[in-house]
């Protein structure tokens, strides 16, 4: 009010003349009222206004296009409004600035900022940056003002980077052992690397060395070293996977190439001189061996009536080999067991999918329920029901609802003591109601347990070993790669894969459940360790 006053008295006296004065006394009183009026709103309505960003780190990936998010609350214009989006620490030198309409791009930055300009009217003053760079993270100031009101929140850009695939090479040779070398480069933030055998084991003998970054750059590298023998050489592989476990990129598998037998030439050097005494004594020892068997021979003659007694104790000695070699089979097979990592399970795990049965595509014998996470097999259902053309009538089947046509998913199917069940995977099958096979040729890839056996669906079905059949089953669906993999979730072991090229939607796939009473359920709950 003391304002209003100044400015009416003000006013009032810059007419020198009683007369004017006089005259002009009411209508300099209304238009102070009015200035005051105008002044008074927008200093209150400023006043009640606040910058929203998020209050989580905004993630990108190197050259990719990202927006850092500001908005005006309560939503207002901001087309008059002064704009500075800068780095924290570096308000001299912003990334962009718009003032007076005007916007201007900050030094560094030509052509890979801009303001949304047509969402200015709705108060949206959130910044594009194109081509994001590793060295484009940190903290962000949004910061808009207007008369006597600003505000400058603080937005944090976070930026990854994928590297290189990891590359092998050989360090050094020796005659029992050799030395393996993995590295990789252009990594943000730091990277992991880790070693598997053929049997995708981590090696735990390994060294890896403290990823490095090159002077003045953002980038990491990081090698890894291991020495390992010649007889476990074949299949050795090297992984490097980002921070998080979000990106993972796996070398090709080692192979027995011509560089690395050239590279053993000082061995094969060191051992040829010793090539020609050996050789004579394996001359002088064959000559002994055929005198021996010389004189064997007529022994054997001799003995001719023993013949018979050794022949059944020779067969005898076969069948026992056989039974060992049998015996000794079953050990490698159950020997499966913890021989995928917990790293790389860990990986394959945060792919799980949440799959949910279609109670539209179930088989008029098969009842769905409980949130329709379980099936099994029933009476055949006298209600009424809306045919969609999804209904599998032939055979005993029911779908997930959702379909996948890009990445990776994993989900887990609890089986128990189940005698006999089908599970697997099926291409959007086209028409549900024809007799047709369900083999990977038509776009089916199953397992079943079926009276005792556990096989694979195929034209040619393989019978799968026995002690691989899981009471709990995972299946991952790799699109792109072009595989599908069962796995026995207790063992963390791999029981069959299928590969192919892939142009539908894939769902996940129940069926024929052969009579079985008992259901076949979802597992909700994915264990990361087990």
């Amino acid at each position: 009010m003391k304002v209003f006053s100044y400015l009416q008295q003000t006013l009032r006296y810059t007419f020198l003349g009683p007369a004017v004065r006089c005259v002009m006394e009411p209508l300099i009183h209304k238009v102070c009222l009015l200035t005051f009026l105008v002044v008074f709103d927008a200093t209150s309505s400023a006043a009640d206004l606040s910058l929203i960003v998020p209050p989580d780190p905004v993630v990108a990936s190197a050259g990719d296009d990202i927006i850092l998010p500001c908005h005006l609350s309560p939503q207002s214009s901001a087309v008059d409004m002064d704009i500075r989006w800068f780095k924290e620490g570096d308000f001299t030198n912003p990334l962009y600035l718009y003032k007076s309409r005007m916007g201007e791009e900050g030094k560094g930055y030509k052509g890979r900022v801009s303001l949304l300009t047509q969402e200015l009217e709705r108060g949206n003053i959130s910044l594009l940056l194109k081509n994001v760079k590793v060295s484009d993270r940190g903290r962000y100031k949004c910061q808009a003002s207007r008369l006597d009101w600003i505000q400058e929140p603080a937005v944090v850009l976070q930026v990854r980077k994928q590297g290189s695939v990891p590359r092998i090479s050989m360090r050094k040779h020796h005659r029992v052992f050799i030395q393996l070398s993995c590295s990789s480069e252009n990594w943000y933030p730091e990277p992991h690397m880790l070693w598997t055998d053929r049997s995708g084991k981590e090696i735990t003998s390994a060294e890896t060395e403290r990823p490095k970054q090159k002077d003045g750059g953002d980038l990491y590298s990081i090698t890894s070293h291991m020495r390992i023998r010649m007889d476990q050489l074949e299949g050795v592989t090297c992984v490097v996977m980002s921070k998080g476990k979000g990106t993972i990129l796996e070398s090709a598998l080692l192979q027995m190439t011509e560089e690395f037998y050239l590279s053993s030439m000082p061995d094969r050097v060191y051992i040829s001189a010793f090539i020609i005494p050996v050789f004579l004594a394996l001359v002088c020892i064959t000559a002994s061996m055929l005198y021996v068997l010389h004189q064997r021979r007529a022994l054997q003659e001799k003995l001719k009536p023993m013949n018979g007694v050794k022949t059944k104790l020779k067969e005898t000695e076969n069948e026992k080999v056989q039974c060992l070699a049998k015996l000794s089979e079953k050990d490698k097979l159950m020997e499966i067991t913890g021989k995928i990592p917990d790293a790389v399970w860990t990986l394959m795990l945060h792919h799980h999918a949440d799959v949910t049965l279609d109670p539209d595509t179930a088989h008029p014998r098969l009842t769905v329920y409980e949130k329709n996470k379980c099936v099994k097999f029933g009476d055949l259902r006298k209600e009424s029901r809306t045919e969609t053309g999804k209904r599998f009538e032939e055979k005993r089947c029911v779908l997930g609802v959702k379909g996948y046509d890009t990445g990776k998913h994993y989900w887990e199917v609890d089986l128990g003591e189940k005698t006999q069940w089908s599970v697997g995977v099926a291409q959007d099958p086209e028409n549900r109601g024809s007799n047709i096979q369900m083999i990977p040729e038509n776009g089916y890839w199953s397992i079943r347990l079926d009276n005792g056996e556990l096989k694979t669906v195929e034209q040619s079905s393989k019978v799968l070993p026995i002690e691989l059949k899981p009471f709990k089953l995972g299946v991952l669906v790799d699109y792109e790669g072009g595989n599908i993999v069962f796995f026995n979730v207790e063992k963390k072991c791999h029981i069959q894969s299928f590969t192919g090229t892939f142009t539908k939607k894939l769902y996940p796939f129940f069926g024929p459940l052969l009579d079985c009473k008992e259901e076949l359920k979802i597992s909700q709950d994915i264990t990361l360790s087990s």
